[in-house]
């Protein structure tokens, strides 16, 4: 898969203390150019001064107008980076990752999931539970965008994260090597219990309106749903991802 080829000749501007501090310590991608408000003067600041120095990054000091005109939002913290663009990683590297680790592989595919708020929320759910990584798809989806990695705050430089043209045959690839898919449906017939994955397991989370679509829902293995006994009947994506990976981690013993 790789790196799309759109994504090849134009760079990321990062905002936000976790992204940037997060995406300089992790070193996932190079950062060519970092940016802190004049109006910046604690640990923070000292932060990236310093890392700035180290690694010989140029950082510019500019005023809290000129940064909001840079990022086009107020909510940069005072500090920015420009980095080369983000490097989508390879299905195999998930694997060999959970193989490296002696762990059966645990993934989470987003189909066509498009509020950057969801996507960077269940990014930092799926790093915080050590998972082996994340699909997005290709059309429809958030991608990794500087809004995403603000709300996964910063979770995106340290897991894998696939961008798939066809979802469904990635998920084929990760069965046939032995990966149990779960679906997560409001109308699933299945419990988190019933789920058997011995060999690795792949949650799929639909998108915010239309859910999973029929041909990925067809390859699912298991499709389950998060009992409900209150009003509202439903949960948004983020939260019911949270829910369902804990719930299958518990569930599978990955």
């Amino acid at each position: 898969m790789g790196n799309p080829g759109m994504y090849e000749h134009r760079t990321d501007l990062l905002y936000g203390v976790n992204p940037v501090l997060e995406a300089l310590k992790a070193g996932k991608r190079k950062a060519l150019r970092l940016y802190l408000s004049d109006s910046r003067h604690d640990k923070s600041g000292d932060t990236l001064r310093q890392m700035a120095k180290q690694a010989a990054i140029p950082l510019e000091i500019v005023s809290r107008q000129e940064l909001m005109n840079l990022t086009s939002t107020d909510m940069n913290q005072g500090i920015a980076g420009r980095f080369e663009p983000y490097p989508y990683a390879d299905l195999q590297v998930m694997i060999d990752l959970a193989h490296s680790q002696h762990r059966v592989p645990f993934i989470v595919a987003l189909d066509e999931i498009q509020d950057p708020h969801n996507t960077g929320a269940i990014i930092r759910t799926a790093s915080c539970l050590g998972l082996h990584g994340v699909i997005l798809t290709r059309r429809r989806s958030a991608g990794i965008t500087p809004t995403v990695v603000k709300a996964s705050s910063g979770a995106t430089e340290y897991i894998s994260i696939a961008m798939a043209a066809n979802l469904r045959a990635e998920i084929e690839s990760l069965k046939e090597n032995g990966c149990t898919v779960v679906g997560l449906d409001m109308k699933g017939a299945s419990g988190f219990n019933d789920v058997a994955a011995r060999h690795g397991v792949v949650l799929v989370i639909g998108g915010e309106d239309s859910g999973i679509r029929k041909p990925v829902l067809d390859v699912c293995d298991y499709v389950v749903s998060i009992p409900m006994r209150g009003h509202p009947d439903s949960l948004n994506a983020s939260v019911s991802a949270g829910i369902a990976l804990y719930e299958l981690a518990r569930a599978a013993g990955t």
